[in-house]
């Protein structure tokens, strides 16, 4: 299955050409600015060569693909070059950049939590001793 984008090659001691081999679903999408066909792989899911850096990805069949002179109709051999048919994308989908991302609220330091427990009884202790002097 060719689902990187490099094509190059390299000879094995055997005298064979392998290319580029990437896990099945090993393609994530990523911003264009990353990868300008808006997959790659992280190097964890290149598996030829062995340590590999991460690598862009074919386009997927059906989405619009920059690399094409016209993106939304790519000629047949664009198609070959930079378009995969193969199962090489995971379901692992691009945060659109416009939204705001959710925040998660900060931690709670235990210390605090009892630290705060502790004046609040105590401010509970003086306001009763106040209550009960002024009677």
């Amino acid at each position: 299955m060719s689902c990187a984008l490099d094509s190059t090659k390299v000879q094995q001691d055997d005298g064979s050409m392998r290319g580029i081999e990437i896990i099945p679903e090993g393609c994530q999408a990523v911003s264009e600015d990353v990868c300008a066909s808006g997959y790659m792989a992280p190097a964890g899911n290149v598996t030829f060569p062995v340590n590999s850096l991460k690598q862009c990805c074919k386009c997927k069949e059906g989405e619009a693909c920059p690399l094409c002179v016209n993106p939304t109709a790519c000629t047949e051999e664009e198609k070959e070059e930079f378009v995969t048919v193969g199962d090489c994308f995971g379901n692992a989908v691009l945060a659109p950049s416009s939204a705001p991302a959710a925040q998660e609220p900060p931690e709670t330091n235990p210390t605090t939590m009892y630290t705060l427990a502790v004046l609040i009884i105590l401010l509970l202790l003086i306001l009763a001793g106040f209550y009960l002097f002024s009677r």
